[in-house]
């Protein structure tokens, strides 16, 4: 079995953490944030138990929607996570990590907003624009409960 502890951090080192993957799946996002975000290409994610941020002073955060935060060094500029306003980061940027061995894609959100010059992983699952907004809106409904 693969060891989930993985520590990273961003460009400059500025923000440094140690995390929990949930698995050795990645997800690609294509969603049209997330490729004005990494500068064309997806968000790709790993999905985390938890994250131990070693100092968060230089860690920003950008509200991108009504319910989204994005977080960013505010040194460098790493992306460093998408995450849920007020929640724990459940994801984090693949990039960051120290050691990305042993991960695979195991997944693709917004896949109908995926450029046509990016081809697709065909073994992951595939998910539309239409599907995560309506997961999002059962989580957000349930949220609300």
């Amino acid at each position: 079995m693969t060891n989930l502890q993985r520590s990273g951090g961003c460009l400059c080192g500025a923000v440094r953490f140690t995390c929990q993957l949930t698995s050795t799946g990645l997800q690609a996002c294509h969603c049209v944030q997330c490729q004005r975000w990494t500068g064309g290409g997806p968000l790709f994610n790993v999905h985390v138990d938890m994250v131990d941020f070693e100092d968060d002073s230089a860690v920003g955060r950008y509200h991108a929607s009504d319910w989204g935060e994005r977080c960013f060094c505010t040194t460098c500029g790493s992306t460093l996570c998408w995450k849920m306003q007020d929640k724990p980061t459940r994801s984090l940027a693949v990039g960051l990590l120290d050691d990305q061995s042993g991960l695979t894609m195991t997944e693709e959100i917004f896949v109908d907003r995926r450029p046509d010059w990016l081809p697709k992983w065909t073994e992951a699952k595939q998910s539309t624009e239409a599907e995560e907004f309506a997961k999002l809106k059962d989580y957000l409904k349930g949220e609300a409960q």
